[in-house]
């Protein structure tokens, strides 16, 4: 199997790739490691990763397989170490002496460098960074990405770019921009034991877990991100799925937005007011019965 089907997994490497890593400074163009001896397994597997000088690699694709593959990479590999957020990023081999980053602190944006020179802030394929709010794994994005990992105050995010990043008017560059960033899903996520073992992450995520943002109504501002257990988020996705929804979308102020199934849902926890959107369109909302309200409210610890 290919590098570029490894989809979606948890991994060890050798503690020379963790020894390299943690001592790589933060800026540069290119860190390598030669002749490293990567065991690959599925994101399910986690108990794998007990020592401590493991870290853990999964692609950018999400296509988990119950399987273990065994991989040995004996040449050099493109590495970019994200400040001291604990994650890591293998490059494409072919990216070598193509790319450059711009980096501060858990910012990293990647671009081309042959646009870069023609093109002033263009050619960026991708940028991860850290916001202060909580998302699930799940997480729909106006912009196209996913979440990395959830910390106790914050969400890690890989963000791609959805605009035109090149100058049509370089053929050459054009060309070799589209042939890097059809790579982009053969990029490795790599991160240390540490934040693996401390974050909500594709090794130990639980599809459908519901996180819920408590909203203060007069600031807006928000109270506390809480995610919920198995159980818990299923009593609450059964019931603000069941809800009828209708248009002409209801305004109401809302101090509780429920995010679940990759879905979002605003709720006003003293009147059952909940709204949302159907398949991307427009908004929707209605109104859950008492019985719904005193569950859910039950359920949120209110």
């Amino acid at each position: 199997m290919k590098r570029e089907q490894l989809s979606h997994r948890i991994g060890n490497i050798e503690d020379r790739l963790v020894e390299q890593a943690e001592h790589a400074p933060n800026f540069g163009r290119h860190h390598r490691v030669r002749n490293i001896r990567r065991i690959v397994a599925v994101a399910a597997v986690v108990a794998l990763m007990a020592g401590s000088f493991t870290i853990g690699a999964f692609a950018l694709t999400r296509e988990p397989e119950i399987v273990y593959i065994e991989v040995e990479v004996e040449k050099e590999q493109e590495i970019i170490v994200i400040g001291d957020s604990g994650i890591s990023l293998i490059l494409p081999d072919t990216w070598k002496n193509k790319y450059g980053y711009e980096q501060d602190g858990n910012y990293l944006a990647v671009y081309h460098l042959a646009t870069r020179e023609t093109f002033e802030f263009g050619g960026v394929f991708f940028w991860i960074e850290y916001i202060p709010a909580r998302y699930p794994m799940d997480y729909v994005y106006p912009e196209p990405g996913f979440t990395i990992a959830v910390t106790e105050t914050g969400t890690y995010r890989m963000i791609y770019t959805s605009d035109v990043q090149v100058d049509i008017s370089y053929p050459d560059a054009w060309a070799e921009y589209d042939e890097m960033i059809a790579l982009k899903h053969s990029i490795e996520i790599v991160m240390s034991a540490e934040m693996l073992a401390n974050t909500t992450n594709a090794s130990n995520w639980v599809q459908g877990t519901a996180y819920v943002e408590f909203i203060d109504t007069e600031s807006h501002e928000i109270i506390k991100t809480v995610d919920y257990n198995v159980q818990q988020s299923r009593v609450i996705q059964e019931i603000v799925e069941a809800q009828d929804y209708q248009l002409p979308f209801v305004s109401f102020r809302y101090d509780l937005w429920i995010m679940v199934d990759g879905r979002e849902y605003r709720m006003n926890s003293v009147t059952g007011n909940i709204g949302t959107t159907i398949d991307g369109d427009g908004g929707y909302s209605a109104v859950l019965s008492a019985e719904d309200l005193n569950r859910i409210m039950e359920i949120l610890g209110n």
